[in-house]
Order: C-alpha cells, then structure tokens, then sequence
C-alpha cells in the first residue's frame, strides 16, 4: 500500500510539529510536548536520514501526520567555520571536507524538498543554522532564502543556555529561516544585551 493510498484512509492525529534531523532527548520536542501540543522527532532513533527507508519514514510522516510545523536542523559541522579552518590545514584534509560536504549535500535536498512540499499544503517550515554556516550560501539554498525569512537569535537571551561546568551563560548564535512571519517577529530583539559576561570558548 503506498503513501497515497494510505492517505485516503488516514485518520491519524495531525502534528503540531515535526522535528527533523534533531537528537533524541531535543527540547523543542519535550517543550512542545509539555505545553500540550502533538510534537514528534525525526531522530536517528526514527530513522537514518542518510538512508532511502529512512526518508521513506519521514515522508510518511509528512503525509500522514500532516505536520502544521516542521523544524528542520540538518548537519552544520561541514559548513562551519571550524570546518574550514581544519580544511586548510592541507590538501588532503581540503580534499576530504569537499568529501563530506558533498555527502551532506543529501541533506540540503532534503529540506528543499520538505519546503516545497510545506509550501503546498500551506504549512510551515522552519530551518536552523549556527549563524556563519555556509550551507545558507549555497547556491541551492537560492529557492529556501526567497521563500523564507531570517532571523538571528542568541541562545543565552532566547533560550538561557548556560554552561553546565560553570554556570555562566553561552552566547551561541543561531539563524533561522521560517517561512512563519509570526515566528520571525516572536523571535526578533532575542540577542545578547551585552551585559553579562560568557565563556570565552564559544563561538
């Protein structure tokens, strides 16, 4: 029985949200969770990603469960800055990030697709970066950045993240494309007042 037929005999409950790429104690799911909304993970738990049963998983979900919000985190390791940095180091470490990016390029299609599929059923999708990722810089984010806007938000003012070993707060930039204008206003003026004082390891 396909995804199709299925769907004429759904009657699974629809989705408040639907974390994708996410780990498997993420917050946004607990929270959403706590505040009685119907949220589920697409973890590793659900299913590799990176695999074809493993999409199949997720679209399943996509069609079924018809998701109002999909949050979507795709690997930021290769496009960071750090990446880079450890890149240029030599030739072959060049070689092999060019590697893995281009592995992690399924990643990107992925979401691409997840967008135009939202976009069509008039739901919402969201997509979350470290702020500097080059992934958004890509040329095949070009249809993502004109169907979404941006926001950057400070996770020691949006969300209080501290450090465990000694309390103080972590200044970690995130961007974050939605195609929610109510989102991007929630979330606009959530960056660090400058007044206290953080790790100076963060990035």
């Amino acid at each position: 029985q396909t995804i199709t037929q299925k769907k004429t005999t759904n009657n699974q409950p629809r989705l408040d949200l639907l974390e994708v790429f996410c780990g498997p104690q993420s917050q946004l799911t607990h929270q959403s969770q706590r505040l009685g909304y119907r949220a589920e993970r697409m973890s590793i738990l659900q299913g590799d990603l990176q695999t074809r049963s493993g999409r199949e998983t997720l679209f399943s979900k996509l069609v079924l469960q018809r998701p109002k919000n999909v949050w979507f985190s795709p690997s930021c390791g290769p496009w960071s800055g750090f990446s880079c940095l450890n890149g240029s180091r030599s030739v072959e470490a060049w070689d092999e990030l060019q590697q893995t990016r281009m592995k992690f390029l399924e990643q990107v299609a992925l979401g691409v697709v997840i967008l135009r599929h939202q976009r069509q059923h008039g739901r919402h999708m969201h997509w979350e970066q470290p702020r500097g990722s080059l992934m958004f810089k890509l040329p095949y984010m070009q249809e993502v950045r004109y169907y979404m806007l941006a926001v950057d938000v400070d996770l020691c003012s949006a969300g209080d993240l501290r450090d465990p070993t000694n309390g103080l707060p972590i200044r970690k930039t995130l961007t974050i494309l939605s195609t929610s204008l109510n989102l991007i206003n929630g979330l606009t003026g959530l960056r660090c007042p400058g007044q206290s004082v953080h790790p100076q390891h963060q990035v």
